[in-house]
């Protein structure tokens, strides 16, 4: 599942004050659509560290280590 607010929807949690919290859009499923290892790069400055890559439908690469959107923070995948 995506962990992105193009695959969330608000829910209400309190109708008081009209507060509401993000949650996951039902059981949104994504295909791999290509692979990439990158490899590690030793050396001054900013050295790279090694990691296995997989891009989604959406565009975008993850990395298989962490979840995380590659170069971004932001989004997060989980395997199902």
């Amino acid at each position: 599942m995506l962990d992105h607010p193009a695959y969330m929807m608000h829910v209400v949690v309190d109708p008081r004050d009209g507060g509401t919290r993000r949650v996951p859009e039902g059981n949104v499923q994504e295909t791999v659509v290509a692979r990439r290892h990158v490899p590690a790069t030793p050396g001054p400055g900013r050295p790279r560290e090694e990691k296995d890559l997989v891009r989604l439908p959406n565009g975008f690469w993850y990395d298989l280590a962490t979840g995380l959107q590659d170069s971004s923070g932001e989004t997060c995948i989980e395997r199902a």
